[in-house]
């Protein structure tokens, strides 16, 4: 099966809910969290474990600028649109802890985000829109037909409001690139005042966004900024996605501030970060060119305290997907141009809770351990509840593509820059480009060893010992909650680029997980037990180790593992399980 936009007011008005179309319920609860690590201070203390265990994360407020990606990629409903694995590769996202708003794009009248978008959003806690477009003579047609009547603007709204509540998504981007009569302006207003309300009542966390484009006039003008010509647009919604052509005063003669003039336009200090700046991917118009220079136009709007509109980030797919070179070049064009923007960023945590219907403490045994047997046999002895689980699939495997698929993806995944410099892909990186910070570690989604569904997550330490950062994922107890994490670990088939010597083969890998909590702390645990048992026929060289945190009255904010004997490895799974 697939899913297709809606193209017409009456495919509109007679929608109805088909259950196939809803993304599967997630297992265990998980939400955003509203704390988040500020990208440019873990840039600024170059990514260390050491200094993220001791610093507080920041918690969310009305100032920070947020991040909206807006995916408009090659036109949209591609190999996204089918809900069972095809064999045809495509582009998935990997970098989700970035972003606080994705928008599904396409150039239909309804664009209703595939399942496997909407599920990959919903595991990663972040807020995700469809889109309503109309444009050209036939789109000014439908805008016609919907303003006709208040009964027509009310009954199209409900429909929107139905839609996107059935589907499992939180709102819309509005998006009218035609001219309007300067008479129905007003009914206009109003389609996106009632929009935004009805999109309340499916949620608080709902939103409508207004892209910059249509006048009060009712011209087709993009502002590039707000002022009296789109602000009313704004008071009536939640937000304006500006177009990707502003100005500063170094770009335009004559000179035009156009992020201070949108500033200035703002009567509450509040809704400056409602505004969402666009910067264009693939360089339309936009200050510094688009491509691995968007840095250069965040640079200008997180001056400003503005809030970013990333469009068409596919660019770092679709470009070698011309050129039939995706599986040499994607990889590392993706990473590299993400991190490029680590420094405007903010890192969110993931929200999982933990069971707290029990207060039976686990008692110590003789050696001080945790009760006897592998982990897989304390799980079925004991109580435990999964709150969390990941194999990393990203919906991009080594055969198939299937983004309904997707797991959480590491909340500070990294590649090593030093081996950036003479990668395929990256040709037109200038030498500047190449991140300053000398990071020595790795964690990275891969498919050059399959755990599930053909990909696992690759980790690589400079040395033994050194931590690498994992999660941010709070986890909270407010009672003696003991809590097993359960890992599928093994050891990289390919040489080891980072260690001065190979990885010791033929002993079993010995990791620490390490946990920061809220207060600054730092518990390192040892595993309790350790299992080589093969789950499947293609996980045979995987070792099972599990972890017990008893007793637990921690805030756990952070999640990292310390490799004691190996610098290379690759983990299959990642799960939390809680008592209950």
């Amino acid at each position: 099966m697939e899913i297709f936009p809606l193209k017409n007011v009456e495919e509109v008005l007679n929608w109805t809910p088909n259950p196939a179309f809803r993304a599967p319920e997630i297992k265990f609860k998980i939400s955003r969290s509203a704390k988040y690590l500020d990208g440019n201070a873990w840039l600024e203390n170059s990514k260390d474990w050491n200094w993220l265990v001791k610093t507080p994360l920041a918690t969310q407020s009305n100032s920070k600028p947020r991040t909206l990606l807006c995916h408009d990629m090659m036109g949209g409903y591609i190999e996204d649109r089918f809900l069972s694995p095809v064999s045809k590769d495509s582009y998935s996202f990997l970098h989700w802890s970035y972003l606080d708003i994705f928008v599904y794009f396409s150039h239909h009248f309804i664009t209703i985000p595939p399942p496997g978008w909407i599920r990959a959003a919903q595991i990663h806690g972040v807020t995700i829109l469809g889109t309503i477009i109309t444009e050209w003579t036939e789109g000014r047609k439908i805008l016609e037909e919907i303003l006709s009547a208040d009964e027509k603007i009310d009954s199209f709204v409900e429909k929107c409001g139905k839609i996107a509540e059935f589907h499992g998504f939180h709102g819309w981007l509005l998006n009218i690139e035609n001219p309007v009569e300067e008479t129905l302006v007003p009914k206009l207003l109003s389609l996106v005042g009632k929009l935004t309300d009805r999109m309340k009542k499916v949620g608080e966390d709902c939103l409508v966004l207004w892209y910059d484009s249509v006048t009060t006039q009712g011209k087709l003008e993009w502002q590039d900024e707000v002022n009296l010509l789109n602000k009313p647009f704004l008071d009536n919604c939640d937000g304006i996605f500006l177009n990707y052509t502003w100005k500063t005063t170094e770009t335009s003669d004559p000179p035009k501030d156009s992020l201070e003039n949108s500033v200035q336009a703002v009567a509450k200090e509040s809704r400056r970060t409602d505004i969402f700046v666009g910067v264009d991917v693939f360089g339309r118009g936009c200050l510094g060119g688009g491509g691995f220079n968007c840095d250069l136009a965040l640079d200008k709007i997180r001056e400003k305290g503005l809030s970013c509109a990333i469009f068409a980030p596919g660019w770092t797919y679709e470009l070698p997907h011309r050129e039939n070179t995706v599986a040499r070049d994607f990889f590392l064009r993706e990473h590299v141009f993400w991190s490029l923007l680590e420094n405007y960023m903010s890192f969110h945590a993931l929200e999982v809770g933990a069971a707290t219907t029990t207060t039976t403490r686990i008692e110590k045994t003789d050696s001080g351990g945790a009760p006897p047997g592998d982990c897989s046999e304390m799980l079925r002895k004991a109580k435990f509840t999964l709150v969390f689980r990941s194999c990393f699939y990203s919906g991009r495997g080594a055969d198939q593509f299937h983004l309904l698929g997707i797991q959480p993806q590491p909340s500070l995944p990294s590649i090593n820059p030093h081996q950036n410099k003479k990668c395929p892909g990256l040709d037109d990186l200038p030498s500047d480009k190449i991140s300053p910070t000398a990071i020595t570690y790795c964690c990275h989604t891969t498919s050059t060893k399959a755990y599930e569904k053909g990909q696992s997550l690759r980790m690589s330490a400079h040395q033994p010992d050194q931590t690498i950062p994992l999660f941010l994922l709070e986890l909270r107890s407010e009672s003696y909650v003991n809590v097993l994490f359960v890992l599928d670990v093994a050891r990289s088939d390919d040489v080891d680029q980072l260690a001065e010597e190979p990885d010791p083969v033929g002993t079993l890998l010995l990791i620490d997980l390490v946990l920061g909590t809220e207060d600054g702390s730092e518990i390192s645990l040892e595993e309790v037990d350790s299992s080589t048992e093969p789950n499947t026929a293609t996980q045979k060289s995987w070792e099972r180790k599990g972890f017990l945190l008893r007793n637990c009255l921690h805030t756990i904010e952070k999640i990292g593992l310390r490799p004691r004997n190996v610098t290379d490895f690759h983990l299959g799974q990642f799960s939390i399980y809680s008592s209950q």
